[in-house]
């Protein structure tokens, strides 16, 4: 070995754990005990051991998932300062993302002029004592306003630097969501040529939001009560709502909220849906000074999501954005998601995707990474609108976005502010919707039998909820 080894390299390690190695001359795995302090990752032959077999040096150091061994979950470490490539594997998937999210902090724990290759050949360099030199002037202010500290930058530097990047595909990547995979439709397929304006009538508007806004009208054929989404319709918004009415299209379940027909008129897209009269979960949120949701009602509203979400990620598609806004609440206490902009089609083949798409807030930590994830992000966000429902708003609302995701993907989610108001199954239950482990958060459908749900409330108990909650909306406009 280069350096002459003391035990106080390794005995305060910043991350421990058995892996597979593969050997340099002879191509078998063996177990090893694998020890990272500082930009040094030891291996040992057992737990047990004194002295390390050898060592590999970190800084700048190159590391990656390597699906070409045979091997699940095997990933590879390429160091800067020697011609040897380590191939590693580790016992899961969340298991082998986390030791590579270690092994990348270590390559910029001691980097003083080696620059980073980020997306965009931004190049980056870092410098311990006062963070990242050669940003990029947005990123640059975004850091700034962020409320991340110097000592946060300089502690996980390549963390900070994921979240920027990610922020910036975030804010990029929101304007250009591929199409479903297994749908070459067009919207020239989805749209209806009769003029909505001879069938729509008594428009009335009843909200308003980034994508446009909703009216409610009349049927005059069928006197049923519709909502109208108006969109205005360009380059950038043609793929998200192709996506969107394709995916609603065929979409018939009790708890997604139905789709009626799409008109075009000018350079205006309308989207008629069945009108949920209690509005969304958002708006009894908004009154959480006055009217705050029982457990009961939030078990609820968790149960009929779920079933929404059994069925969407049967047909191999994530959500992608599930929070209060986009859950819509009917006169009788019915509860249905809605807003499909962001949803995926996955193929059977591709079970995972890793698009940059939703709200930071609700973001799992997977996809807040830019690792590959599936229908288990949707799981994730139930457990933040969880949070919402209990709280009023999700974990770190009160920070700026970018110091939101640094915090999830470093620190996890807090507990709930007044855990002892709630019961046992409830923070069980969100314990488990909120693993930062992938694999140990349960599916959808597992969840559903969750006993958390048995105290699920009826649907007219939550009437008297949503509609007080109108009236004091009404009462303080």
């Amino acid at each position: 070995m280069a350096q002459p080894l003391t035990s106080d390299m390794w005995s305060k390690p910043d991350k421990a754990g058995e892996l597979r190695k593969q050997g340099h001359f002879r191509k078998n795995w063996k177990s090893r005990w694998f020890v990272l302090q500082g930009d040094l990752l030891f291996y040992f032959k057992t737990r047990a051991d004194s002295k390390p077999i050898d060592y590999i040096p970190l800084s700048d150091c190159k590391v990656a998932k390597n699906n070409k061994l045979g091997k699940n979950y095997a990933f590879e470490v390429v160091p800067s300062l020697t011609n040897k490539i380590f191939y590693i594997h580790a016992y899961s998937d969340s298991e082998a993302n986390a030791w590579i999210a270690a092994i990348e902090s270590a390559a910029a724990w001691d980097i003083v002029s080696q620059p980073f290759n980020v997306e965009h050949n931004i190049h980056v360099d870092f410098n311990s004592d006062t963070g990242f030199v050669g940003l990029p002037s947005e990123w640059e202010a975004l850091l700034k306003s962020s409320g991340i500290s110097r000592d946060e930058v300089v502690q996980n530097s390549a963390d900070v630097l994921k979240v920027l990047e990610f922020q910036d595909q975030l804010a990029k990547g929101n304007k250009n969501v591929p199409l479903p995979e297994e749908s070459n439709v067009t919207l020239d397929e989805l749209i209806n040529r009769e003029d909505p304006s001879m069938i729509y009538r008594d428009a009335k508007k009843v909200g308003e939001g980034a994508a446009g806004e909703v009216f409610l009208a009349t049927n005059s054929r069928t006197k049923q009560r519709v909502a109208i989404k108006k969109m205005a319709m360009n380059d950038e918004s043609m793929k998200l709502l192709v996506t969107e009415i394709s995916i609603m299209k065929s979409s018939h379940h009790p708890n997604i909220v139905d789709y009626i027909d799409s008109h075009m008129i000018q350079d205006q897209l309308w989207v008629i849906m069945e009108f949920m009269g209690g509005g969304c979960l958002t708006e009894v949120l908004e009154q959480f000074e006055y009217i705050q949701m029982s457990e009961g009602q939030i078990a609820l509203v968790c149960q009929e999501c779920l079933k929404a979400l059994v069925y969407i990620h049967n047909l191999h598609r994530i959500h992608r954005d599930i929070k209060s806004d986009n859950i819509l609440l009917s006169d009788d206490g019915s509860v249905k998601i809605a807003d499909f902009g962001y949803a995926a089609q996955l193929t059977t083949k591709q079970q995972k995707r890793n698009t940059v798409v939703g709200t930071p807030y609700w973001m799992a930590p997977e996809l807040i990474r830019g690792y590959d994830y599936g229908t288990k992000v949707d799981i994730w966000s139930t457990g933040i609108m969880v949070m919402e429902m209990a709280e009023g708003e999700p974990a770190y609302m009160d920070f700026p976005p970018l110091r939101a995701l640094f915090l999830i993907t470093t620190k996890g989610i807090p507990d709930l502010k007044q855990p002892q108001k709630w019961s046992k199954d409830m923070r069980d239950f969100l314990a488990k919707c909120l693993f930062k482990e992938v694999e140990q958060r349960p599916e959808a459908a597992a969840l559903l039998s969750h006993p958390f749900l048995k105290r699920s409330c009826p649907k007219s108990e939550f009437v008297v909820t949503i509609t007080e909650a109108k009236r004091i909306k009404d009462k303080n406009r």
